[in-house]
């Protein structure tokens, strides 16, 4: 049996980058996501798993005319991340290899979200 295609959406490549801390430099977890979809007036978010609410609220942000909140909830959470970052890059300084890899990571994954908010196709 052949696996299941998953159906792709304009915004499949910023989901799995989200979804995927080794990518991304950072981790969402669901909780966040929640928060984000609450921060949005997003009613009805019921605690699943990862990929399921991202698909949600990017979905409900998109038919909402919501994008470019979410671009700022999204962006708010990774620069809250990279500070985190920065300050155990300041205390601990020997881990600073992997501390400014996931910095770096962030901050692309900032940059491919701000992206999200200009090529926006859904208007």
């Amino acid at each position: 049996m052949k696996p299941k295609r998953e159906e792709q959406t304009p915004y499949s490549g910023i989901e799995r980058q989200l979804l995927n801390t080794f990518f991304s430099g950072v981790y969402i977890s669901a909780k966040d996501f929640l928060t984000i979809g609450r921060n949005m007036n997003m009613e009805g978010l019921a605690l699943k798993n990862r990929e399921l609410l991202v698909k949600e609220i990017i979905a409900r942000a998109n038919k909402n005319s919501q994008t470019a909140e979410l671009v700022s909830q999204l962006i708010k959470i990774i620069s809250l991340r990279i500070s985190e970052y920065q300050n155990l890059l300041s205390n601990y300084p020997n881990n600073g290899a992997i501390l400014s890899q996931m910095i770096q990571k962030s901050n692309t994954t900032k940059k491919l979200i701000q992206n999200m908010l200009r090529t926006n196709p859904y208007g």
